[in-house]
């Protein structure tokens, strides 16, 4: 079998320290499809929760610091959806915790066929934009 296969079906193997698993399971407790790479200086965890796709990052000692998660169109705040919409249609949605402080990173896509991700404050002030 080759190696893209094995990926596929074993993982890529990575087994993070035990405190990292334990904060995943205490902060995501239905988790599924774990999958865990180290990095120099944190743990990150690519996975599924109630059929949406999470990426969590934790520092050496398990504490979480981030999170990211895909988002439906239907489940941003309106403020932040009334101000993307009037820019372009939405591409792609995710929404990002750092420090329970939310922040959403859209892809769009304007009347000429240009994209753009916007970063956006859970007020719906830009905190970035660049195009794509």
């Amino acid at each position: 079998m080759n190696d893209f296969l094995k990926k596929i079906i074993k993982g890529n193997g990575v087994i993070p320290s035990e405190v990292c698993q334990k904060s995943l399971k205490q902060n995501f407790e239905d988790a599924v499809n774990v999958e865990w790479f180290n990095k120099d200086n944190h743990s990150e965890a690519i996975f599924y929760k109630n059929e949406t796709e999470y990426i969590a990052i934790f520092n050496l000692s398990g504490k979480l610091l981030e999170y990211k998660h895909n988002l439906q169109e239907d489940h941003l705040p309106t403020a932040i959806k009334n101000r993307i919409t009037s820019m372009g249609v939405i591409m792609n949605l995710v929404v990002k915790n750092k420090d329970d402080i939310l922040e959403y990173e859209v892809i769009l896509r304007d009347k000429d066929l240009n994209r753009y991700l916007i970063i956006l404050s859970d007020t719906g002030s830009i905190i970035e934009e660049t195009k794509l």
